[in-house]
C-alpha cells in the first residue's frame, strides 16, 4: 500500500491506520482527483499490480481496465464536493480480475481538515446487496447481485429466463425484453418448473431461495460503467 507524503499522511494518519486493517476496499483522493492510497483490499479490487505507485495518480494513470471510466470516477468525485456529503454510485466492471461484470456499491465522503478546507476523498467499494420487496415480507437477508451461479441444472437461456421470472415478469414481458416469440419462452418456463419439480410460480420462488438462485442476475442484462444512484 502506497502512503502519502509527511503532511499527508499527518492529515490522514487516522484514517488510514483504521482503512489498512478493513476487509473492504478503501483509498484516499486528494482535490485534484489524484490517488493518494489505497489499501490491500483496494489493490485486490482494482487489480493493480503491488508494485505500481499509485500516489499523485489519476483514475486514467493505472493500468487496469476499468481506467476507461475516469471521466465518471472524476464525476463522482466531483459530486461528493459539490454535495458536502457522502455520494454512492454503482461500479460494474471486472473487479478483482475476474473475467465476469461485478456490480459494486461506491460511496465517496468529503475529508476536511481542523480548519474546514477540503483536503480529499475517501472512496470505499462493497458488493451490491439486493433487498427486494419480497425478501423484506419474508424476513430474509439482504443477497450479493451474481453473474456466476454453481448450479448446473439450467442452460444458460433458461437461467436468464428465470432471472426475469423472480422479478414475476409476464411471459410476453420476457419475449419482449430477450426478443423472443411467446411460445419460446412459454416452452422455456415449462422446462424450467420440469427440472426444479415444481408447479405453481410460489414454488419456483422457493426453490430458487433454497438453490441459492435468487441472487442471480444476467450478465447479458448489465453493462459495464458507473450509475449514479
Amino acid at each position: 500500500m502506497e502512503l502519502p507524503d509527511n503532511k499527508q499522511r499527518s492529515d490522514f494518519s487516522a484514517l488510514i491506520a483504521m482503512m489498512e486493517h478493513l476487509s473492504e476496499p478503501w483509498g484516499i483522493k486528494d482535490p485534484e482527483s489524484r490517488h493518494l492510497y489505497m489499501n490491500k483490499a483496494a489493490y485486490l479490487y482494482t487489480n493493480t499490480p503491488a508494485k505500481f505507485n499509485i500516489e499523485g495518480q489519476l483514475d486514467s494513470d493505472f493500468p487496469a481496465s476499468w481506467a476507461e471510466c475516469e471521466e465518471a470516477l472524476i464525476e463522482h468525485d466531483r459530486r461528493t464536493l459539490a454535495s458536502n456529503g457522502r455520494v454512492a454510485v454503482i461500479e460494474t466492471h471486472y473487479w478483482f480480475g475476474q473475467k465476469t461484470l461485478t456490480p459494486y456499491i461506491s460511496e465517496k465522503i468529503p475529508l476536511h481538515d481542523a480548519k474546514g478546507d477540503f483536503i480529499g476523498i475517501a472512496w470505499n467499494a462493497k458488493l451490491l446487496d439486493t433487498m427486494s420487496p419480497l425478501k423484506y415480507i419474508t424476513q430474509q437477508k439482504p443477497g450479493v447481485l451474481t453473474t456466476e451461479v454453481s448450479n448446473d441444472l439450467f442452460t444458460r437461456s433458461e437461467l436468464d429466463t428465470l432471472f426475469l421470472m423472480l422479478q414475476r415478469l409476464s411471459t410476453k414481458e420476457i419475449a419482449r425484453i430477450y426478443n423472443l416469440s411467446h411460445r419460446t419462452v412459454e416452452n422455456r418456463i415449462y422446462n424450467i418448473y420440469q427440472k426444479a419439480g415444481v408447479h405453481t410460480h410460489s414454488q419456483f420462488e422457493e426453490y430458487c431461495r433454497h438453490a441459492g438462485l435468487d441472487n442471480f442476475i444476467p450478465d447479458r442484462l448489465i453493462e459495464k460503467g458507473i450509475q449514479f444512484i
